[in-house]
């Protein structure tokens, strides 16, 4: 049963804020009216806080595309926007993502447009999902806005699995090398080395030195895990300032390989996501502040926040876009070709997609490297490990004939 958080006005006029069980929002808001209380606010609780927050369906960035394909294509079909919501929700198996579409279609029964009832809920619905369907809705294309809406949301989760697949068998095969290191550092060589402690000759410096890194690991290994939690919280809490942020996008720009690609998905979040925003009508000037956030580091988004008050005071977007080194010329080129052909937003799809086989092309290489290195690396690990074993033996052997 999901839960609901409230804001009521109570008979005596007095402001009152909680939280009660109900199966459905209608029933929510039945629950306050029988004591006596007047919803001002009614809305599903997210499970913040929670030690076991229950997953919500609309949080998923997978299935919000086809949620949103769902309400185009009825939408589109003459449905009525309330009965496309209601539809929706009855679908959906989630009890809190069911509330916050029984939510949205109840705010739109009472008056309220789609925009403002998307908008009352932001953390499952993003900044640029409100101003696409306010944009449909202004301009009578409330299906044409969605179904774009939804070609861009279905585009970002494609190259989201694209990367994670990518990364799948690299980071496996990490994990797998370092497990296994751990394991013969921790148990089968303080076994093995243990034996030449009774023998009372010098042992291979190579030996010596695996006993001091196997000796250091059995005793200082919660040093090192409180070592490895700290940074972690002190990462965590700099990087939940604005300064910390941007620090760290401005050095993952400066990275070799990865920084490039880093940049490469910026720029192509950028243009897919402008694109779908100047094909919808909404101003040049709003759609830059929208898509700042959506490009996914600080500097670029700093960089379009200033091109969006160059354009407010009358430049281009081509002109405000080249006073920053960020933005590639080409960019800036097809950015000046789609405005004066008038095709802005299927130039900078057209952009999106080459810049997503760059970054593809990028990626298979840096993977196709990263996965030798890899096993180089743990080859390395165990030779040492080995040779530092055999040593001794060698001399032993050297010693008995």
């Amino acid at each position: 049963m999901p839960t609901f958080r409230y804001t009521v006005v109570t008979r005596e006029g007095v402001e009152r804020k909680g939280v009660l069980d109900a199966d459905t929002l209608l029933s929510a808001r039945g629950k306050l009216r029988a004591d006596g209380m007047y919803p001002l606010s009614l809305s599903v609780e997210t499970g913040k806080g929670r030690i076991f927050p229950s997953l919500s369906l609309l949080g998923r960035q997978e299935v919000l595309p086809l949620l949103t394909r769902q309400l185009a294509t009825l939408v589109g079909a003459g449905v009525p926007v309330v009965s496309a919501l209601t539809s929706l929700s009855a679908q959906v198996d989630d009890p809190e993502s069911r509330a916050v579409l029984a939510d949205v279609a109840e705010a739109v029964r009472g008056g309220a447009s789609l925009a403002r009832a998307v908008e009352s809920h932001p953390e499952r619905f993003p900044e640029l999902y409100a101003s696409m369907v306010r944009a449909g809705e202004e301009s009578g294309t409330l299906g044409l806005s969605l179904s774009r809406l939804a070609d861009h949301l279905e585009e970002q989760s494609r190259t989201r699995n694209r990367v994670r697949s990518a990364l799948t068998y690299p980071v496996l095969m990490a994990s797998v090398a370092a497990l296994v290191v751990i394991f013969l550092m921790s148990f089968v060589v303080p076994r093995i080395v243990g034996v030449f402690a009774h023998l009372g000759q010098a042992l291979p410096l190579p030996t010596r030195g695996l006993i001091a890194v196997s000796n250091f690991l059995a005793g200082w290994w919660w040093a090192l895990l409180l070592l490895a939690a700290g940074a972690l919280l002190w990462g965590r809490r700099t990087l939940a300032t604005p300064k910390g942020r941007r620090s760290r996008d401005a050095f993952a720009l400066r990275l070799p390989i990865v920084g490039r690609i880093l940049h490469l998905s910026a720029l192509s979040r950028f243009a897919r996501t402008l694109a779908t925003m100047a094909g919808a009508g909404i101003p040049i000037d709003r759609a830059l502040r929208i898509v700042a956030p959506v490009v996914g580091n600080v500097v670029m988004a700093e960089r379009l926040t200033a091109a969006a008050d160059r354009v407010v005071e009358g430049a281009s977007l081509s002109e405000a876009l080249k006073a920053h080194a960020e933005i590639p010329p080409t960019l800036v080129q097809m950015v000046a070709a789609g405005e004066e052909s008038g095709k802005l937003d299927f130039l900078l799809e057209k952009l999106a997609d080459a810049l997503d086989g760059e970054i593809e092309a990028r990626l298979s290489r840096a993977l196709s490297l990263l996965e030798p290195l890899i096993i180089l690396a743990m080859a390395a690990v165990v030779a040492y490990i080995v040779i530092s074993v055999l040593l001794p033996l060698l001399n032993i052997s050297t010693l008995v004939r």
